[in-house]
C-alpha cells in the first residue's frame, strides 16, 4: 500500500502546494517518494495537466496523448486520473452536462460555463468568498468542508454571434 504523499488543508491556499505545482519534476518527485513509479504515460498526463489552462476530460486526455504519440488504452487513462486524484494532485468536479473533469489542484476556484460552446474558464474569488464563507460558518455554526459555485452564460464570442 502506498502512502499519502501530502496533506491539504482547505484554507491552505497560498502556501506551499507539493514543492510547486506547476513543476512536473517536483510531482513525480513526491510521488517517487510516496512509493509510485515514474512511467513516460503519467509524466505526459503531468505535463498536460501542469500546462492546461482548462479543466480535462479523461476524453480530452486520450485525445492528447494521441497527439502525443503515447499508445495507451482507455483503462490505463482511467487509472492514472484515479491515482492523480487520491494522491489530491488533481481534484474533479462536474458541471451541468455531466461530464466529470480534472484540473491541477493548486487553490480553490471557480468557473465560468458558456452555454453555447461550453468553453470553461477558471476564475478566482478567494477572498470574497472566503469571507462569505466564514460568515456562513459562524451565523449557522455549521463547518463547511467544501463547496462548488459555477457560472452559465454566453462567453464574449457566443454573444457576439448574430441570432
Amino acid at each position: 500500500m502506498h502512502k499519502a504523499v501530502w496533506s491539504i488543508d482547505k484554507r491552505d491556499t497560498v502556501a506551499l502546494r507539493y514543492i510547486n505545482m506547476k513543476n512536473v519534476e517536483g510531482i513525480m518527485s513526491k510521488l517517487r517518494e510516496g512509493g509510485f513509479r515514474s512511467t513516460k504515460t503519467r509524466r505526459v498526463i503531468l505535463d498536460l495537466f501542469c500546462n492546461s489552462k482548462k479543466p480535462l476530460s479523461c476524453r480530452d486526455i486520450q485525445k492528447y496523448l494521441k497527439q502525443k504519440s503515447t499508445s495507451t488504452n482507455r483503462t490505463t487513462v482511467y487509472r492514472e486520473v484515479a491515482l492523480l486524484k487520491s494522491e489530491k494532485i488533481i481534484e474533479e468536479f462536474q458541471l451541468s452536462d455531466g461530464v466529470r473533469r480534472y484540473e491541477i489542484l493548486l487553490n480553490h476556484h471557480h468557473h465560468t460555463v458558456c452555454l453555447k460552446c461550453r468553453e470553461i474558464n477558471c476564475i478566482e474569488l478567494e477572498q470574497e468568498l472566503n469571507n462569505q464563507e466564514m460568515q456562513i460558518e459562524k451565523n449557522n455554526k455549521f463547518k463547511i468542508i467544501s463547496h462548488s459555485l459555477e457560472f452559465y452564460g454566453l462567453c464574449q464570442k457566443c454573444q457576439a454571434v448574430k441570432k
